[in-house]
């Protein structure tokens, strides 16, 4: 009877045992959802206050253009074009004269003249400058995949302008916004490997570190970031590298 007795209490603790070993996991469990999700919520705001700042670029991008153009406008040069004629009142007379004994015939040139008038206009409103101003609008509204084909036709058609490797870029964080790391990667690639002198690889480099980190490939990154400290050392770029470096626990090498 005794040791049946002990038995029994045995299996009893043993089973309180196993039922507050159950509350406990339970809480473990409960506490490890919500890390969970408050690092889901960090993350997508993260990802929404990195978008704003891209469309914060872009228009402060609109902006400057803006100013530059109003610039160049309202510039007024100080001595009359070469090949200006002063003309006094006496001849302006004559000259009025000779406007109406030629009215007819102008007419019908300005109607031949609008033609080839025409053709300049179309070709700026499709220009490089004028596609990449339509990209960027299509950018801040959020429209990714039409802005993407909008930059990369850019690209296509004027691979040399200056525009092109901030336009490349653009794609690639357009894809980037869309969570597409993959992608992305591969374009923020291509924007450092194909205008190494443009003022966006210093941070395309840093994207390229950043869309590794999104993948999981934090020796990747490592290299990503290095490469921007060395390449372009005196960058803005080059400081996030550094302090990203530093975050992950990943010094530089050499560093102490």
């Amino acid at each position: 009877m005794i040791k049946s007795a002990l038995l029994y209490s045995v299996i009893a603790l043993s089973l309180v045992g196993c039922a507050g070993l159950s509350e406990k996991d339970k809480a473990i469990d409960q506490l490890n959802r919500q890390v969970h999700d408050l690092k889901m919520s960090l993350d997508d705001s993260n990802s929404k206050l990195s978008d704003l700042n891209n469309k914060f670029i872009l228009l402060h991008e609109k902006v400057e253009t803006s100013r530059v153009n109003i610039d160049k406008l309202s510039a007024v040069p100080a001595t009359p074009p070469e090949g200006l004629r002063i003309v006094s009142l006496g001849e302006e007379a004559a000259d009025i004269k000779k406007t109406d004994d030629v009215k007819k015939k102008s007419d019908k040139a300005d109607k031949a003249l609008s033609i080839t008038k025409e053709e300049p206009q179309a070709i700026k409103a499709s220009g490089p400058e004028a596609i990449y101003n339509r990209g960027q609008d299509q950018f801040i509204s959020g429209k990714y995949n039409e802005a993407r084909s909008t930059f990369l036709s850019l690209v296509k058609s004027a691979p040399n302008h200056e525009l092109a490797d901030n336009a490349l870029y653009w794609v690639g964080e357009s894809y980037y916004s869309e969570k597409d790391f993959e992608k992305a990667l591969l374009r923020f690639k291509d924007v450092a490997d194909k205008y190494p002198e443009g003022n966006k690889a210093p941070d395309a480099l840093l994207k390229v570190g950043f869309s590794y980190l999104e993948l999981e490939k934090a020796e990747q990154a490592k290299e990503a970031f290095e490469n921007l400290v060395s390449r372009y050392p005196d960058s803005g770029a080059a400081d996030k590298a550094k302090k990203a470096l530093e975050s992950s626990g990943v010094k530089k090498e050499g560093s102490k």
